[in-house]
Formats: structure tokens, sequence, C-alpha cells
């Protein structure tokens, strides 16, 4: 039991002392109003007392209840207080500047494999064009460039950085709760093959991915699936 549950009980124990006591001088001075003077006096003198004396218990525990409940006050505020500096605390600027520069090598990372990658195509597309290859380099009609090799289509612009990165900060807004996320991280229409690989890993079948890669669920098993193949905790 608690310390403000014990006063309150004893509050009410000396309310119903306080009350039984009432009612008895009550009684008694009905029946010295009935004519009944002599030996109810005496007993009238005595329940006076000790109807005072519960008059003082009951605030007495009054003023237990006001402590009590003093104390649960002043324990409420320092528990809030404790709590909100823990919890503000795993957001600080320091942990967030730590999860920001991991990201910011992330995506310089990124940055620099999407450039060599452009780079790599445009190079060696050229350079298979100069020696007459026919068996690598896929005819588009257009401006593109794509190679094929290993079964990848090794295709110019598709890697493009702002795009990959519009699909990554569609896919994390996604699952944020967040309703508002789609005008400034839209997640761009269709499956990309880096996404599908990630699908694949995360052992989606390919049939339901094509259904559902543009919902929630989807975006949210993937961004778990990327966590835990960098090592997190999901």
């Amino acid at each position: 039991m608690t310390d403000l549950a014990a006063a309150q009980e004893q509050l009410e124990d000396a309310r119903k002392r306080k009350e039984e006591a009432d009612g008895l001088i009550e009684a008694l001075e009905q029946r010295v109003l009935d004519g009944e003077e002599n030996a109810v006096v005496v007993g009238l003198g005595e329940e006076y007392g000790l109807q005072r004396l519960a008059e003082l218990e009951q605030q007495r525990a009054e003023r237990r209840v006001e402590a009590a409940e003093q104390a649960k006050r002043t324990q409420t505020l320092k528990d809030a207080q404790e709590d909100a500096t823990d919890a503000l605390a795993a957001v600080s600027a320091e942990v967030l500047a730590d999860s920001y520069a991991k990201a910011l090598a992330a995506v310089a990372d990124l940055a620099a494999l999407c450039r060599t990658r452009e780079a790599t195509i445009a190079e060696h597309s050229g350079i298979l064009r100069a020696a007459g290859d026919t068996q690598l380099l896929v005819d588009t009609g257009d401006s593109r460039r794509m190679i094929d090799v290993a079964g990848e289509h090794f295709e110019s612009g598709r890697y493009e950085v702002t795009a990959l990165l519009a699909r990554v900060a569609g896919a994390v807004m996604a699952t944020s709760g967040e309703r508002n996320y789609k005008p400034l991280f839209p997640r761009p229409n269709g499956l990309h093959p880096v996404e599908r690989l990630l699908a694949a890993v995360a052992g989606e079948d390919r049939a339901s991915t094509d259904v559902g890669w543009a919902s929630t669920k989807f975006a949210a098993r993937m961004v778990a699936t990327a966590r835990t193949r960098n090592g997190e905790a999901v």
C-alpha cells in the first residue's frame, strides 16, 4: 500500500469515528432536551471530549493525506523530468549528428558509385562500338547506351543519383507514418533494379512485388531488410 493510500485509509477511519461521536452526542443532547438531565449530562461531557479527540484525529489524518498527495506530486514531477531527460538525450543533436554523418557518407558513396557506373558505361560502350562489338552492345535505337553483361542491362541514365535518392527518401518516409510525405519525397513510378534485388533478398515473390511495390508495407520491408544487411537491429 502506498503512503497516500494508507493516509487516505486513516482519514476514512477518522471520519467514521468522528461521525460516530457526533451521532452519539446528538442522541444524548436529544435526551437532555427530552428531560433526562442527571446521568445523561455526565455522559454528555465525556462524549464531548471524545468528539473533540475524534475531530483532532481527523484533522491530523487530513494533514497526512495532504502531505502524501504533495509527495506524490513531487515524485510525479521528478519522474516526468527524468523521463523527458532520458528521452530527449536519445535524440540529442550529438546522436542525430552521428546518424547524419553515416547517412552523409552513405549518400556520398552511392553518388560516387552512380557517377562511376555512368562513366564506365559511356567509356566501354564507346570502346566496344569502335571494336565492332555485336554481342554485348544493345541497339536501343536512341541516344541511350546499353551493355548486356552477365545477365544485367547496364543502361546509361538508369542510376542517376538524384533519382535513387528520391527512391530512398520516398521509401523511408512512406514508413514514417507522416501523411504529407508525398509532396516532398514522391516515390518514382515502377520498381528499380536495385529495389528488385533488395526485394529478392527479403524473400519477396516476384509477382507480389510487381503488384505491391508502391505500398507502405513493401517500403517497410525494404527498409527493414536494408537495416538487417547493415547489421542494425530492426
